[in-house]
C-alpha cells in the first residue's frame, strides 16, 4: 500500500550528482506539495547546474554540506525535520576508487553511517532509503544466472567494497533498530541525462564530438545490465512511498526478506555493442572511432540482477527500451554540449591510461626496493 503523498519534507543527498538530480526533478514534478532539501558537498564531480532550475522555481532548497560531517548534517535535520531521507551521495567511479580508496570509504561508509544515526536519533524520519549498486554483489560467475536480494555481498573493488560496507551497516540497522524504517535499493548500470562525463556513455559521446577516439578497456566484451535513470527514479519512488516493511525473525539468515529491492530492465549489452550504437547515432565509423587500451585492474567481466522482487512487491515496470534510451541519451549530450564542455574545461582529461599508470607504479616499486 502506498503512503500519503502530501506535505512531506524530503532530504535528497548527492542532489547535484547524476541520479540524485534526476530524482529531484522527478519528485518536484510529481509531488508539488513536497519540500525538497537537496544536499551536496559540491566536489569536483558534482554539478549544481543540474538542479538550478528547481532552485530558481522555489522547488528545491539547496544546502552545501558533506554527509560525513556530523554536526553540519545534524543542523540540517534539526532545521528541516525531514520525514524522508534518500541517500544518493557517494563517490562512485571505479577508476578513481582504485587511485584514491580513502575518500570513497569516507563518503560511502562514514557518510552513510552518519545519516543512519541522525535518522535514528532525531524524531520524525518515516523512511530512510540507502541507494546502493549492483556492484556490491561482485563479479558474476558462469554458474550464476543472476544476482538478487539474497545473493552474498562479494565486492572486489575499493568503490564496490565501500558501498557493500554501507549495505552491511544498513542491514544491521534494519535488524538492531526495527523502529527505524530503512530500506536499500540496488540497480543496474544507469544511463541518461546529466551523467558526469567520466562514465562510459557520456565519455564516449564527448570524446567523439571533440574528434577523439573512445578508449575501450581490454576487448570491450565486458557485459553490463543497463537501466535508464528515469526508470530507476520511478523504482525508488515506489520504495519511498510504500507502507512500512516488517522485518521478519528469519531475515537474519535470509537477507532477501529484508526491505531490499533490486532494479533492472533485464537488458544486457557488451561495452563494445554499446559503443557501436553511439557511433551509429553520431554517423561515425566504429572501427575508426575506437582504441583498444589496457584494461583497468580487477575489472568485473559481467553482472546481472533479477528485478523479480521489485516487480512482484512494488509493481515495478521499466518503460524505456535500452537501444531507444541510448539513442535518446546520445541526442541529449549532443544538444547539451555546453553542459559537458564546461565540466571538461573545469576538470581536464577524465580518462586514465592504465598502461602508463602501471608502468609508473612498477618504476616506483623498483626505486623503493633499491633503497
Amino acid at each position: 500500500m502506498q503512503r500519503s503523498t502530501t506535505n512531506m519534507n524530503i532530504i535528497i543527498t548527492g542532489v547535484a550528482g547524476f541520479i540524485g538530480s534526476n530524482f529531484a526533478h522527478h519528485i518536484a514534478g510529481k509531488y508539488p506539495d513536497y519540500t525538497i532539501i537537496g544536499i551536496d558537498k559540491l566536489s569536483t564531480y558534482s554539478c549544481r547546474e543540474n538542479v538550478a532550475d528547481l532552485e530558481r522555481n522555489g522547488r528545491l532548497i539547496f544546502l552545501q554540506a558533506d554527509i560525513a560531517e556530523g554536526e553540519a548534517m545534524a543542523d540540517v535535520y534539526h532545521r528541516y525535520k525531514p520525514e524522508a531521507v534518500v541517500n544518493f551521495a557517494a563517490e562512485s567511479h571505479n577508476d578513481r576508487g582504485i587511485l584514491n580508496p580513502t575518500e570513497f570509504v569516507r563518503s560511502n561508509v562514514l557518510g552513510a553511517l552518519n545519516l543512519l544515526e541522525l535518522s535514528r536519533t532525531i524524531c520524525g524520519v518515516r523512511r530512510h532509503l540507502q541507494v546502493s549498486t549492483i556492484e556490491v554483489y561482485g563479479e558474476q560467475g558462469g554458474e550464476v544466472p543472476y544476482f538478487d536480494e539474497g545473493s552474498p555481498l562479494n565486492a572486489k573493488t575499493p568503490y564496490s567494497a565501500s558501498k557493500a560496507a554501507a549495505d552491511i551497516l544498513v542491514r544491521a540497522y534494519m535488524q538492531t533498530y526495527p523502529e527505524l524504517d530503512v530500506c536499500i535499493t540496488h540497480c543496474a548500470n544507469n544511463y541518461g541525462p546529466y551523467q558526469f562525463p567520466e562514465k562510459l556513455i557520456p565519455l564516449a559521446v564527448s570524446n567523439l564530438l571533440r574528434g577523439r577516439k573512445v578508449q575501450v578497456y581490454g576487448d570491450g566484451m565486458q557485459k553490463r545490465d543497463w537501466l535508464h535513470v528515469l526508470d530507476h527514479c520511478r523504482g525508488i519512488d515506489l520504495v519511498l512511498h510504500r507502507d512500512r516493511f516488517s522485518i521478519s525473525k528469519t531475515a537474519a539468515t535470509a537477507p532477501a526478506e529484508l526491505p531490499i529491492f533490486d532494479f533492472s530492465a533485464r537488458q544486457e549489452m557488451t561495452n563494445l555493442d554499446l559503443i557501436k550504437i553511439i557511433c551509429n547515432e553520431l554517423n561515425l565509423d566504429f572501427h575508426e572511432s575506437v582504441d583498444f587500451v589496457t584494461d583497468r585492474p580487477n575489472h568485473d567481466r559481467r553482472y546481472l540482477i533479477n528485478p523479480g522482487k521489485a516487480e512482484t512487491v512494488l509493481g515495478f515496470k521499466p518503460t524505456i527500451a535500452l537501444e531507444e534510451g541510448i539513442r535518446a541519451t546520445v541526442k541529449w549530450y549532443v544538444e547539451n554540449r555546453q553542459w559537458w564542455e564546461a565540466i571538461v574545461e573545469r576538470t581536464g582529461n577524465l580518462e586514465i591510461n592504465w598502461a602508463t599508470h602501471a608502468s609508473q607504479k612498477h618504476a616506483e616499486g623498483a626505486n623503493t626496493s633499491s633503497l
